[in-house]
């Protein structure tokens, strides 16, 4: 039992198995509370400031690559200042992302363009700021998970994931009992609300934690050279192209749902996707910690150690497609239980996200590889490459028919094109380092 809690890797995924299931109650409860319509506006809204997290030049993730290589060489002081950048750089990007979004909605028209037809412009605009302004503010906090991973304590980062989405749900309990006849609008107001003080805190109280832990403090007489700080952005707009690339590639298809269908249809999608991504967000998870440990085993040009990893990961890939297999059959069974409201979805649907998923569970194993050694060039072209082509072969299928299926055939065929060529790369890097063990 002590080598389990200690494992960061088994930990993580357990805690995001904590945190999936949560989740997945917490959107049964939302569901129920706000009704389709909302519930399908809530996704939207929400999904846009997921983009806030990933507009930060890439600095986040950059950390958990290069505080590995900080602590390997021993360059404590450097460290501190590099953390202390990061805070600062944060914190300004917040600011300017806040008042972008602000004077965004002085000449965009957020309801007509996510096609809103239940709530005035003014409600729309006030809850889109509203969010906006808990996700610059926790995108400041947030930090925290990035640096617990690159410590290689990831296991704490999922452990806030899954505290925070537990008290949410505990929180939405207390909502759902207590206030159940105010207004819709109300409703979406204090749902934004609930949800972004209590990440706050969370966040807080983990940082907290981490530096508490790792007795590391930020008081520190030595500046970050600008030659790091140039580096440091380099590779950070890198992971920001990826991070915003993969974003745009699975989170455009609500935005595209809603265009031409409706956002009532937007849940339909969302509700059957989150079941698949339950899978994918614990194996996330489970491989996080492995970023920082790939670019450690790179460092120290462990080949051993690196091929083992893919050839235990490849062998482990045959019982994930069994789960995920058992998952797509569970589906009718668990929608049932899950929703009040019965859902029809379209043929084939099931089959077509089944794919999807253990593509992309299978990719992303080898992406935290490049992701962790900093060779990203090739994986940048596809992500380029796959922005370009969503959104016209998105509306290519919707033409011919396919419905919202039209979204995830277009996901079908970008990952497909990934599965091939990532691996190999890979294995190709690994093979060509010399072996020290």
């Amino acid at each position: 039992m002590k080598k389990i809690l200690e494992n960061h890797l088994i930990m993580s995924g357990l805690y995001k198995a904590a945190s999936g299931l949560s989740l997945f109650l917490s959107i049964r409860v939302l569901v129920d509370f706000l009704g389709f319509e909302e519930y399908g506006l809530w996704v939207l809204i929400f999904t846009i400031f997921q983009w806030v997290l990933l507009m930060d030049f890439g600095i986040q993730s950059s950390l958990k690559t290069k505080i590995p290589i900080l602590l390997y060489e021993n360059k404590i002081e450097l460290l501190k200042s590099y953390v202390k950048t990061t805070y600062k750089i944060s914190f300004y990007i917040s600011l300017v992302i806040f008042l972008g979004f602000y004077i965004l909605t002085f000449f965009i028209d957020f309801k007509v363009l996510l096609n809103i037809d239940f709530h005035t412009k003014q409600f729309i605009d006030k809850l889109f700021l509203l969010n906006v302004l808990f996700f610059c503010l926790n995108f400041v906090v947030n930090i925290q998970k990035s640096l617990y991973v690159a410590f290689l304590k990831g296991k704490y980062a999922e452990q806030s994931i899954a505290f925070n989405q537990l008290g949410f749900y505990i929180l939405l309990l207390i909502i759902v009992t207590y206030f159940k006849q105010i207004s819709n609008e109300e409703k979406l107001i204090l749902i934004t609300l609930t949800n972004g003080l209590f990440s706050l805190f969370t966040n807080f109280l983990y940082t907290f934690i981490f530096f508490k832990r790792e007795k590391l403090n930020l008081k520190t007489n030595e500046k970050t050279p600008s030659s790091f700080v140039y580096d440091l952005l380099k590779l950070g707009s890198k992971f920001m192209i990826i991070q915003l690339g993969i974003m745009f590639i699975f989170s455009s298809d609500n935005y595209i749902i809603s265009n031409v269908f409706s956002p009532k249809e937007v849940t339909l999608y969302e509700v059957v996707n989150k079941l698949f991504q339950f899978p994918f967000l614990i194996l996330f998870a489970t491989l996080s910690p492995l970023w920082s440990m790939f670019a450690k085993n790179y460092i120290e040009k462990n080949k051993k150690s690196l091929l083992e990893s893919f050839k235990k990961f490849n062998l482990f890939f045959i019982i994930i497609v069994t789960g995920v297999i058992g998952l797509a059959m569970l589906i009718p069974f668990l929608l049932s239980i899950w929703l009040k409201e019965k859902i029809e979805y379209p043929n084939h649907f099931v089959l077509l996200l089944t794919l999807v998923t253990l593509i992309r569970i299978y990719v992303t194993f080898y992406t935290f590889f490049l992701n962790g050694i900093g060779k990203l060039n090739l994986y940048i072209l596809f992500i380029v490459l796959s922005v370009l082509i969503k959104i016209p072969l998105s509306y290519f299928f919707v033409d011919l028919g396919f419905g919202i299926n039209s979204v995830v055939l277009s996901s079908l065929v970008i990952m497909a094109l990934w599965v091939i060529f990532i691996p190999y790369k890979c294995y190709k890097i690994v093979n060509s380092i010399a072996i020290n063990e």
